[in-house]
């Protein structure tokens, strides 16, 4: 029976990833947006790490995100770009809170580039047509992250904010779409994860993926 549910923060993520569901991380201002702008601009595959030094209640993985994004750069003939904070701030800060996904990355002979976590400002720092993104953050990179590590068979990136091209609700509609066809293709229930019960945008937003989830028929 398909079912659906919203949550928050990475312990909820890790939560509905040890039961078997498929988890959407919805993380406005952050990582979600990054990531809609990037699979906008033609990016093979956008995945989520949680940054060197994170503490998150949970357990989470970013060298397992690493090898995972190597395998699917190295398949596809392509390579990697890591997506990291600060946004503003030293290349240094960016490549000591992502090492655990370059390591994991370098260890495969693909080769990477590393560029600041910008929001739907993404396309004009880099190329990401045929590559493959991950986005390395405190709140949505950490529920991603964390989801996966828990079990989850599929997780994805959704959101409210507008990119360029798209308005707020076009984006919020193709989040719920790529969500949904998550769920089908492992026949599993549904999670909306509010990457952080501190922020008003990403509850809100998870609120409003969840009704577009239940527009889509999906509880049908």
């Amino acid at each position: 029976m398909r079912t659906l549910e919203v949550t928050f923060d990475a312990s909820g993520a890790a939560e509905a990833g040890k039961r078997g569901r498929v988890v959407c991380v919805v993380d406005v201002v952050d990582a979600s947006t990054s990531a809609e702008a990037a699979l906008a601009h033609g990016a093979l595959a956008v995945l989520g790490a949680a940054p060197s030094g994170a503490e998150p209640p949970v357990a989470v993985r970013p060298d397992v995100a690493g090898l995972r994004a190597m395998a699917l750069a190295s398949e596809a003939g392509t390579d990697v770009v890591v997506v990291a904070e600060p946004r503003v701030g030293s290349q240094e800060e960016r490549q000591d809170r992502a090492q655990p996904v370059l390591q994991a990355i370098e260890g495969g002979g693909v080769e990477w580039e590393l560029v600041a976590n910008q929001g739907a400002e993404l396309p004009g720092l880099v190329k990401l047509e045929g590559r493959v993104v991950v986005i390395v953050s405190t709140t949505g990179g950490a529920a991603f992250d964390a989801a996966a590590a828990a079990g989850a068979p599929g997780v994805c990136f959704a959101t409210t904010a507008r990119i360029e091209g798209r308005t707020g609700w076009d984006v919020a509609d193709a989040g719920a779409a790529r969500a949904v066809a998550l769920a089908e293709e492992h026949d599993a229930g549904l999670t909306i994860v509010a990457a952080s019960a501190n922020s008003a945008d990403d509850w809100l937003a998870a609120q409003e993926i969840a009704r577009r989830v239940v527009e889509k028929g999906f509880l049908r």
